[in-house]
């Protein structure tokens, strides 16, 4: 006859015990997985969206580059500009690469620095920063137009403003050397500006190739007159007293060296045998 204690019944009710327990465990296990699931559809939905918008900008006619917009120029030529953007037109603006048509338009001399933007939907504006010229420059046998930094800018033509000041010349071909020899000679026509103006309008040229000393040379011809690069007016008011003395008993000379204190030399021409 079949026992039913305890011992008999409970491995039945372990094992509704232990079913219960599992099916309790997998709710609980599926309820936490629901928030991650969700959050992946959100992600999967949301992606579809960016991909779809992305595929939508850089696709659709509406974005075609049509006008293109510059900031007003003085001297830098809008036609070579133009040329230089307008081969984009018809492209979509936003697989354009604004960095290189940047450096394209810095490739103008008169430009300094370009910084281009799309205007929505089918424009593009050029912010243009012209470079402004200082001063004049002898560089490859002819004069150029040149910036506080010496670069290059045009030829001198006279049509623009400048054409008066002295021409630098003895100037490396680039690089730091050349800024440092342009600075020179800007900080020395500055202070001749504001100490020697009417000697400023007689200068024609300033020689800036020696480290150790600087060139004038006159208008009128004359000896080279050598100044000193760490103090310019070291005997020149001595020197512009004197001047007429020494061409009249000595001739127009070689050169006059200011460099020295409290002492000029001065080079007589030096005459040609036959």
């Amino acid at each position: 006859m079949p026992s039913y204690g305890s011992d008999s019944i409970s491995p039945f009710l372990r094992r509704r015990q232990d079913e219960r327990l599992r099916k309790s465990r997998r709710r609980r296990f599926t309820l936490r997985l629901l928030p991650a699931a969700f959050s992946l559809l959100v992600l999967v939905v949301l992606a579809a969206g960016l991909l779809g918008a992305r595929w939508y900008l850089t696709h659709s006619p509406r974005f075609s580059l049509k006008r293109i917009a510059f900031t007003p120029t003085d001297h830098a030529p809008v036609a070579e500009l133009r040329r230089l953007t307008s081969r984009h037109r018809g492209r979509n603006i936003f697989r354009l690469d604004l960095a290189t048509i940047e450096r394209d338009l810095e490739q103008v001399p008169w430009v300094k620095s370009a910084m281009v933007k799309r205007v929505l939907p089918d424009r593009l504006f050029c912010a243009v920063e012209e470079r402004e010229p200082k001063g004049l420059a002898l560089l490859r046998g002819r004069v150029y137009l040149i910036d506080e930094e010496g670069t290059a800018i045009d030829l001198h033509t006279g049509a623009v403003q400048g054409g008066s000041l002295p021409i630098f010349t003895g100037l490396d071909e680039s690089g730091a050397a050349r800024a440092r020899q342009v600075a020179r000679g800007f900080d020395l026509l500055a202070w001749l500006d504001a100490t020697h103006p009417a000697l400023m309008k007689e200068i024609s040229e300033i020689d800036l190739k020696q480290p150790d000393r600087i060139g004038l040379l006159m208008n009128d011809g004359g000896p080279v007159v050598r100044l000193n690069p760490d103090d310019y007016g070291a005997n020149l008011d001595r020197w512009l007293q004197m001047r007429d003395y020494l061409a009249t008993h000595f001739g127009d000379g070689s050169y006059v060296d200011l460099r020295f204190k409290d002492r000029i030399a001065f080079q007589p021409l030096v005459a040609r045998r036959n």
